[in-house]
């Protein structure tokens, strides 16, 4: 059985990381202007119990939103997304509790922006940020273009 190819959905494919680094990007971003560092410092020593909230608010701050906009810019993409998935895993293990997509939005949204948000960063963490980005134009991520393993030859 052949599968028929469309081309012109094919010239949009180097676009398809893009898109997915501006989304969870952007998103990131604005859930970095929620909080004041300090006030995202408490959360997370009242809800995971961790030490040194003022360090570890402004952590989260700057990777929301110097991180995020780094993500948007594919600049050190993969690098950026490691710590974000760690962010993201710990937001998802917050929010799981009030369900996938819970009907009461005023308490949660639900464990679906952060989960889908973590598939965006691994996304881009093991395929890696596309053409269409910094680290691609400056260099930083060459290495990676010779062990594609996308491209499959048919018998």
């Amino acid at each position: 059985m052949a599968i028929v190819s469309l081309p012109p959905v094919q010239r949009l494919r180097p676009l398809a990381p893009l898109v997915v680094r501006v989304a969870a990007g952007v998103i990131l971003i604005a859930h970095g202007f929620h909080y004041s560092p300090a006030e995202f410092g408490q959360l997370a020593r009242q809800a995971f119990g961790l030490p040194f909230p003022g360090l570890i608010g402004w952590a989260a701050i700057l990777l929301q939103v110097v991180g995020g906009g780094m993500f948007v810019l594919g600049l050190l993409s993969r690098i950026v997304a490691i710590p974000a998935i760690v962010h993201m895993a710990l937001a998802l293990s917050w929010e799981v509790q009030f369900g996938l997509a819970p009907e009461n939005t005023a308490e949660s949204i639900g464990a679906q922006v952060p989960f889908l948000i973590m598939a965006g960063f691994i996304l881009v963490l093991l395929a890696g940020p596309g053409p269409v980005s910094l680290d691609r134009l400056i260099g930083w991520d060459q290495r990676f273009q010779s062990a594609r393993t996308d491209e499959v030859v048919a018998p």
